[in-house]
């Protein structure tokens, strides 16, 4: 674990915070305890990371001054990312938590930066290549809902300083709810094998893995509910939040494929799932001189899709000018008074390539532990493509597919204009599209020196290269196929246009720490990076005019160790500059806009020891993310009233500014009884900060019993307050004034939950 404190605001709680600082001592006996508690200190941050209120297939989002989709988290696997483009593949369809990793770090903002040019926090895993003596785990576990999951890997030695490691990862996970067309909402199938060899003495290490992942899931969870003016929801007719299915029924999408122009019905499910083929070539070396030399290189065949439905307007019917028949059964009215509008974004399994590499020379002496590395990403992608329609369906518990119909002049109902008899319009109308390369070619380097016993400096510098050289499809070319005849937004594949650029992005990050006396000192952080696009940036039609993007950020504070306090507290600062995200508007004009963001806060991080076997951690942290620099032109979109807006100096959407974490845990002989609570105070949900939903606790508990050496067994509660958790953005309110937010008081919207009360059980055994 690195003695750094983080860059961004409210991550001290599972980074390195509190929890690093505390250790500080002058003493050669006391840097043998903070070894100790290092190790100890990684799992209990394994952990944390993996306290998921919205699912519990991969690691939380940290809160890091900037809204979840500027600053996620990343997962890395031996050191490269699981996926090179979160857009063309989700982290999740190829990685998940489990036995066949030997060690789970958690790095900080600055550390990512540097090691893997990203915003944000990251999780490094690293495979078990091989053991000294035959190993077995078996893992189980279930919940509530029916979940089952199981986690088996076997490790040992062959002959001749050969050794080996193979897994095997199954979950099927129904979810909270029950659909028509699935028993489980992720089926996800990983399997793993190491082969390693040892030679000089042990010096050096060469591993061979294969991985293979098959993962079948969908990830969205919305559901109707009342929203109330005060930022709470409440229930809507009979549908219950987080237990009742809002997928529409079938499982299908019946899409025209923008390619061939030629119609097609995918499985949402199969069609739409990921499959993985990787191989990692992985060694080390200790040199004579006392450096050390780490390399992976890794090849990854990827065919990975996406269903999205993106949920728009519930809206009350007028009898007078529309009915609703079902799609299966035309013959069939509805009767509901509501229906809901889906824009549905699917895209079937597309292949893509990444060859990833880095090689690390480091050192470490009693004052200097430096590295230096070089590593470059290699990414390609085959006409990509993400096929859109509108539709409605029902507002019920697993929904049905409807018909929008208007009266002619005679009187009779019919299909509304564009509506076809599957129920969808507008094919193909937010089209996305690309396909080509793109490579990251970086150098880095650390370095942490301990000047005396008093004084300790961290640098860190990365330069990278980054060019991607593909074709996309603008709007000019779109409406020049329009015109020669192209119905349904097909691509005219001759009039695809080049996109070539070269960014150049650098990362530079230092940190001081002041022991100033036995128990207390001062510390500093300070980073600065660029990150700019991808080759998906310009998947849409409109030019996004992409130039690297600036985050800078700083924190001051001091520590304070005790054997029964430890504290730090920090002011803390960070910022990013020229932030594009493409968003959507009224009368369904999407448009990409240019914002800065910026966060300044003040967060302190405690663990206190009150008794034997008993431990409380507490983080509390006030921020203010504010948007800078935020004008949206909409003077030509009449559905906008044609205006220029300014939201700069407003609250940044879906970000809180009080934020607090509560974890107390007490161990008794085998036993351990452990909390978890976190606070999140009312977020915007729009951008001009007219709608907010309500503060809320995401709270997870448990008992632990080690039965013996080699059986572990754990009962654990998620959202035990069973909190509802909505949160978000609030669609089409981008522009609501605070005259028409009164309107919101009382009405139906659909929206995000956190995960409903559930039980969970698990055994792990080493034999």
């Amino acid at each position: 674990m690195r003695c750094r404190i983080i860059n961004g605001i409210a991550i001290a709680s599972m980074l390195f915070g509190v929890n690093s600082y505390s250790q500080v001592k002058n003493d050669s006996i006391a840097k043998v305890e903070k070894d100790k508690k290092e190790t100890k200190l990684v799992k209990e941050q394994a952990q944390n990371m993996m306290l998921n209120a919205s699912n519990d297939n991969g690691p939380r989002n940290v809160n890091i001054g900037l809204p979840a989709s500027i600053g996620g988290t990343t997962i890395l696997e031996n050191g490269l990312p699981v996926v090179y483009n979160w857009s063309g593949q989700g982290p999740t369809s190829v990685w998940r938590a489990g036995s066949s990793f030997s060690k789970f770090q958690v790095q900080t903002v600055g550390e990512t930066a540097i090691s893997v040019g990203d915003v944000g926090v990251s999780v490094s895993t690293f495979s078990n290549r091989g053991t000294e003596k035959h190993e077995q785990n078996l893992a189980f576990n279930t919940n509530s809902f029916g979940l089952l999951r199981g986690d088996v890997s076997v490790s040992g030695p062959l002959k001749n300083n050969w050794y080996y490691a193979a897994s095997i990862f199954l979950n099927f996970d129904p979810g909270t709810f029950n659909s028509d067309f699935t028993n489980y909402f992720d089926k996800t199938q990983i399997y793993k094998g190491v082969i390693t060899k040892k030679y000089n003495d042990g010096k050096g290490e060469i591993s061979v893995q294969y991985k293979f992942a098959n993962s079948e899931s969908i990830t969205s969870k919305v559901s109707p509910y009342i929203y109330n003016l005060d930022g709470t929801i409440s229930q809507f007719g009979d549908f219950k939040i987080g237990r009742d299915s809002y997928l529409e029924r079938s499982g299908k999408s019946t899409i025209i494929n923008p390619i061939s122009g030629q119609r097609e019905t995918l499985d949402q499910m199969k069609d739409m799932g990921s499959t993985t083929n990787v191989v990692d070539v992985m060694g080390k070396n200790a040199l004579n001189n006392g450096m050390k030399l780490d390399y992976i290189v890794r090849f990854q065949n990827a065919k990975s899709g996406l269903y999205n439905p993106y949920y728009t307007n519930l809206g009350k019917i007028d009898p007078a000018k529309n009915r609703f028949v079902y799609a299966d059964n035309q013959n069939e009215v509805y009767q509901g008074n509501y229906v809901q509008g889906v824009a549905m974004l699917a895209t079937p399994k597309i292949s893509q390539n990444t060859i990833m590499g880095k090689v690390d020379l480091s050192k470490k002496t009693q004052k200097h532990h430096w590295l230096v590395g070089l590593a470059d990403y290699y990414y390609d992608i085959d006409n990509y493509y993400q096929s859109t329609y509108n539709m409605v369906q029902e507002v019920a518990a697993n929904p049905s597919k409807l018909i929008t119909q208007t009266k002619d002049a005679s009187g009779n109902w019919i299909n509304a204009t564009g509506v076809d008899d599957y129920g969808n319009s507008g094919y193909n109308s937010a089209l996305q599209y690309y396909t080509g390369h793109e490579n990251k070619l970086a150098v880095y380097a650390t370095e942490k020196w301990t000047v005396n016993n008093k004084i300790d400096l961290n640098f860190g510098a990365r330069l990278e290269w980054q060019r991607i050289d593909g074709m996309w499809y603008p709007k000019s070319s779109r409406d020049a196929a329009k015109a020669d005849g192209f119905t349904n937004n097909q691509i005219d594949m001759s009039r695809r246009e080049n996109v070539q650029k070269d960014w150049f992005n650098k990362a530079f990050t230092a940190s001081f720490l002041h022991k100033t006396f036995s128990n207390v000192g001062f510390l500093t952080d300070l980073s600065y990076t660029e990150v700019a696009g991808n080759l998906s940036s310009y998947s849409g039609a409109d030019d996004p005019n992409v130039t690297p993007s600036q985050i800078p950020g700083a924190s001051v504070g001091t520590y304070f160790n005790h054997p029964i306090l430890s504290l730090v507290s920090k002011i803390t600062y960070i910022q990013r500059n020229n932030f594009k995200n493409n968003s959507s508007f009224q009368g369904g004009h999407k448009q990409t806009i240019t914002y800065d963001i910026q966060t300044i806060g003040w967060t302190t991080d405690m663990e206190v020891k009150p008794f034997k076997n008993f431990k409380f951690h507490a983080l509390l942290t006030f921020q203010n993310p504010e948007y800078k620099n935020f004008i949206v032109d909409l003077s030509e979109v009449p559905a906008e009233g044609n205006k220029v807006y300014d939201f700069s100096g407003g609250t940044a959407r879906s970000v809180s500014k009080v934020l607090i974490e509560l974890d107390p845990s007490y161990t008794y002989n085998d036993w351990k009884l452990w909390l978890s609570a976190r606070y999140f105070s009312k977020e915007a949900a729009n951008y001009p900060n007219t709608l907010f939903f309500a503060s809320r606790w995401e709270t997870f508990g448990g008992v632990a019993r080690k039965l013996n050496k080699k059986i572990d067994l754990n009962l654990n509660v998620v959202n035990f307050l069973n909190q509802k958790g909505a949160q978000g953005s609030i669609s089409g309110t981008n522009t609501t004034s605070i005259e028409q937010a009164q309107a919101f008081d009382g009405r139906p919207l659909v929206g995000t939950y956190i995960r409903p009360f559930t039980v969970e059980f698990g055994i792990k055994a080493k034999l």
